[in-house]
């Protein structure tokens, strides 16, 4: 039963450190910051994503202006 307990904590550490690893930026030395911000706001999935979300955003204003309306 210790055995059990103790490969489910080691388990569940090495899948917190890999975790935490894979959401790290990747930033290259001597980069400045704002090349750092040009380079995520020109990336094709950020892109993408902020389309989905102004999109989400203008269905949600305009079903409160219907809302307002009634």
């Amino acid at each position: 039963m210790q055995n059990k307990i103790l490969l489910i904590g080691a388990i569940a550490f090495v899948a917190y450190i890999l975790g935490s690893r894979a959401a790290t930026v990747q930033i290259d030395k001597g980069e400045s910051v704002r090349h750092q911000l040009v380079r995520m706001w020109n990336d094709p999935k950020a892109k993408k994503e902020r389309q989905k979300k102004a999109e989400k955003a203008a269905k949600a204003a305009r079903k409160a202006l219907e809302k307002a309306r009634r």
